[in-house]
């Protein structure tokens, strides 16, 4: 056997001992996170600032806003020219006019005024051209009767008639106005403002803001302090990561250690990616070959179209040759190639549900007793005669290491070496293909089963060996057409390796031939074999004169097959053909066996079955009662799950069509006669 090499790690410079603060990864990650967080509170500070600002001058906008449009409800639907008349001024002087309507609106603006700390409000006439009140009067009474500045906010307003909110010095200082619009009878006869000193908002503003960048100074200092406190704990296992991935660099076979706190996971993170790179590396080559995995695909498909066509052709064919065939020597060649035919086109069926099962996680593997001997007598009477038909050498090795009984899959062993030496014999047209097994002890009572698959044949280069264990794939699309195959053998072989503990591997060379290793896990097995031999025995020679039996099958063909093999066992055989008449046909008489298709018309086999079984339970139930009645499925429905559903609905047993007799013999023999 090859040994595994490993390739040497580049010399590197040593780690130093000591590091400046700032050019070690600690003192990187820490002066990192502080910057950080120190742009994190500058951009906070300018945030709040800007927001704070924003949020604050559009709340006093509304705010004042509100109180103007309080005063101007408050004046309803009068005007200032209906206030004059209320108290008979409407033709007195100006002086008087603005008295009687200050007198009149002073009241309800000094009580606004006195709602709010710092607020000014007031009336303005426009046709007086005066401010009519200013609240609180206390402070502001010596403004009435004046007029507003000729570039005054308040006069764009009145000629707009829209309202607005300005900032800016105006009668009072620096202030924010807003000023809203008195419009009565389809004019604009003045205004209403309220406002507030600018040094009021900035107040509010400063105390409102520097809460807030205090709260945030103060999490900054505590995250500060927690981050170091955080880092003084963590930085030693980071230290120790990082050393432990440098030397893993060139070597994954080295692992990180231990370390506390949180890292652990992170440790364990890095151990495992370790493992999986090699599987990363395969995934990622299947990412890129996506497009040829979707033309081997397409390839498959049409080779598929060709490989099923072809033995069925072979049996069409030779079905109608056979029916005229002149001689019976003759007519029994057509039988025989008939018979080749159907193997090989179940061979492709069987193919496709193999890989349909793994493709859906479905395939399972057994752990049973088999016997190496009858594995390898097995393979070679198959294989044998292919290999007599190319005139090359068919050399078997087994080593003194194998033990004659084994536990594990031997049906599953015994196709991966089929697929592999059916494949060798293919691809070689002159000289050997050679078997070798051998073992070698694994963990406990557990051993690795070697076996190699080596021939002289065509072999394969670089680029053929990396798509060689691809579904669907053969060496190329020339291999398809000369050769055949469905080139799912070697992928599926794969893959039962692998559920088996093992793997599979391939070493070819272009024109000097290929050997394809693999090895499975499998366990000691001690036990006598001779009472299994029995079994068997007696099972190939048992007769089953006198037993009557119930064939339930809608298809004519199956039932005359059906009907002709277990007669020539024995049985005294009666037929139906759907589920309905199966149930008819067991109420008026005493079965020893029924054997149920699955899928019929009328009534399937499940609910056949199902009520079979009740009938049972009522006549126990009344003590007319015998013991129930064995039901064999033998359907065509072949999955693991269908053969799950056929005891789930009461039956015995499961046969899959096509029928094999050593398989019927097995399974009569288990259900009539040794659980008996």
């Amino acid at each position: 056997m090859d040994k595994l090499s490993y390739i040497a790690p580049a010399k590197t410079k040593p780690l130093r001992g000591k590091h400046f603060f700032l050019h070690s990864i600690q003192g990187k990650i820490i002066a990192l996170l502080l910057l950080f967080m120190t742009l994190s509170l500058i951009s906070s500070w300018f945030t709040v600032n800007y927001t704070t600002d924003t949020i604050m001058t559009g709340e006093k906008e509304k705010k004042l806003m509100a109180f103007a449009s309080f005063l101007d409800k408050y004046l309803g639907d009068r005007s200032y020219d209906d206030i004059l008349a209320e108290h008979g001024a409407t033709d007195a002087p100006r002086e008087e006019q603005i008295a009687v309507l200050n007198d009149t609106l002073k009241v309800i603006t000094d009580e606004v005024a006195a709602s709010a700390e710092g607020l000014g409000i007031g009336y303005y006439s426009r046709d007086l051209d005066a401010i009519i009140t200013y609240g609180p009067s206390s402070e502001y009474q010596d403004t009435v009767g004046t007029p507003i500045a000729k570039d005054h906010p308040g006069r764009i307003v009145m000629e707009t008639g829209r309202a607005a909110v300005k900032k800016g010095t105006m009668v009072r200082g620096d202030i924010m106005n807003a000023m809203l619009p008195i419009k009565r009878g389809g004019r604009v006869i003045g205004y209403i403002w309220a406002n507030e000193l600018t040094t009021k908002i900035e107040k509010d503003f400063d105390r409102i803001t520097g809460g807030i960048l205090l709260l945030t100074f103060i999490f900054y200092i505590i995250s500060v302090f927690a981050a170091v406190i955080l880092f003084r704990r963590t930085m030693r296992d980071i230290s120790n990561i990082v050393k432990g991935v440098r030397e893993m660099r060139y070597d994954l076979t080295k692992k990180l250690g231990g370390t506390g706190g949180d890292m652990g996971e992170v440790v364990d993170s890095i151990n495992a990616m370790a493992d999986g790179i090699l599987k990363a590396e395969k995934e990622h080559e299947a990412l890129v070959m996506a497009e040829a995995a979707n033309k081997a695909q397409k390839d498959f498909l049409a080779r598929m179209s060709h490989e099923i066509r072809t033995p069925m052709n072979g049996v069409i064919g030779m079905t109608i040759l056979a029916k005229s065939a002149p001689t019976e020597e003759q007519r029994l060649e057509y039988i025989d190639k008939i018979q080749l035919s159907a193997s090989l086109l179940l061979g492709i069926i069987n193919d496709i549900l193999d890989f349909s099962k793994i493709e859906a996680g479905k395939m399972q593997v057994e752990n049973a007793p088999f016997h190496t001997a009858r594995v390898i007598d097995t393979v070679r009477d198959i294989i044998k005669p292919k290999a007599d038909e190319k005139d090359l050498d068919l050399v078997i090795s087994v080593g003194e290491s194998v033990p004659d009984a084994m536990k594990g899959d031997g049906m599953r062993l015994s196709q991966i070496l089929l697929n592999l030496l059916g494949n060798a014999i293919k691809f070689t047209q002159e000289g050997s293909v050679t078997l070798s097994m051998w073992a070698e002890p694994d963990d406990g009572d557990r051993l690795r089963l070697h076996c190699s698959v080596r021939d002289t044949g065509i072999g394969m280069n670089e680029e053929q060996l990396s798509n060689i264990l691809k579904p669907f794939a053969q060496a190329d699309s020339s291999t398809a057409r000369k050769f055949g195959g469905t080139g799912l053998g070697l992928s599926i072989s794969k893959a039962l390796t692998e559920l088996m503990g093992g793997s599979l591997s391939i070493k070819s060379e272009s024109g000097k031939g290929s050997e394809f290793s693999f090895f499975i896990v499998v366990e000691r097995y001690d036990d006598d074999d001779e009472q299994e031999q029995v079994a068997d025995s007696d099972a190939e020679s048992q007769r089953y004169d006198g037993y009557d039996l119930l064939i339930v099958e809608d298809n004519e063909i199956n039932r005359i097959i059906a009907d002709t093999v277990f007669s020539e066992l024995g049985f005294s055989v009666d037929l139906a053909e759907d589920g309905q008449q199966g149930v008819e046909a067991f109420t008026g008489k005493r079965y020893d066996l029924i054997l149920m298709d699955i899928r019929m018309p009328v009534m399937d086999g499940f609910e056949a079955t199902k009520e079979i079984r009740r009938m049972e339970k009522e006549r126990e139930a009344s003590g007319e009662g015998a013991a129930p009645v064995p039901i064999i499925a033998m359907t065509a429905n072949a999955m693991q799950e269908d053969r799950e559903l056929s005891l789930s609905s009461g039956m015995d047993a499961h046969i899959a069509k096509p029928i094999n007799i050593g398989e019927v013999k097995s399974v009569l023999y288990d259900v009539l006669i040794r659980s008996r």
